[in-house]
């Protein structure tokens, strides 16, 4: 490219000079000028040509570096697809041999399965049963009212304590009348009834007997006496 833009430029200058010589002759003034316009106008055209040639063939390089990269990029891409193909066979041949060894071991397996679920439903049933025995069977306790709530009683028998869930359908009684769980008196004695229920102890029925109730009780009982004794001395006199 650079000794084209030399030969270009030499031709100029040769007609450059041609030119200066002419300028002597001024019958061929013209002719001259025209001819330096013509062959600077061919020497512009002939150089914008080259430049466009120039730019086509950076455009080409870039083309072909370009169809370079695309080229790789299929080769890798097909690489990867023999690849991937290679383990989907191995994948496949693998799930064949697991479902041939999963058919071979599936009767025995369902056979299992069977009996575990028929073992489970007997010990579910009989579950069942001894619960619905231990919910329907009724217990009685005796003892003394150390608390007492809306729907708590806790009863000392002996050296164990108990707690009974109270409700709305637990018959209470307080000294003989019906009564409610807020009227019972913690030091009382209490007599009840309850079955188990999900492990909770809930009282069916509930009779109470206060230290008042049996302080009256006693001083009835002692007017009483006291009574039948001054008559019958009033008798004896």
């Amino acid at each position: 490219m650079t000794s084209r833009w030399f030969t270009l430029g030499a031709a100029v200058a040769l007609v450059g000079c041609a030119g200066l010589g002419g300028s002597k002759n001024n019958e061929s003034s013209s002719q001259t000028s025209k001819a330096q316009s013509q062959a600077s106008s061919a020497f512009q055209r002939a150089a914008d040509a080259q430049k466009q040639a120039n730019d086509e063939q950076v455009k080409a390089e870039k083309a072909q570096q370009e169809v370079t990269a695309a080229q790789k990029a299929l080769a890798d891409a097909q690489a990867r697809a023999q690849g991937q193909q290679a383990k989907a066979q191995l994948a496949q041949q693998h799930a064949r041999e697991l479902a041939q060894q999963a058919q071979s071991e599936g009767q025995s397996s369902q056979q299992q399965a069977l009996q575990l679920q028929q073992s489970e439903a007997s010990q579910k049933q009989t579950l069942h049963q001894e619960n619905q025995k231990a919910w329907t069977q009724t217990r009685d306790v005796n003892g003394k009212v150390f608390q007492a709530s809306g729907n708590t009683l806790k009863v000392r028998a002996g050296d164990q304590d108990m707690s009974l869930k109270l409700s709305d359908s637990t018959a209470i009684t307080v000294d003989g009348k019906p009564s409610s769980a807020t009227q019972i008196q913690p030091g009382s004695d209490v007599r009840a009834s309850y079955q188990m229920v999900d492990g909770q102890a809930t009282a069916l029925k509930v009779d109470v007997t206060s230290n008042q109730g049996s302080s009256n009780s006693s001083g009835s009982s002692t007017s009483g006496t006291n009574s039948s004794t001054g008559s019958s001395s009033s008798d004896q006199r």
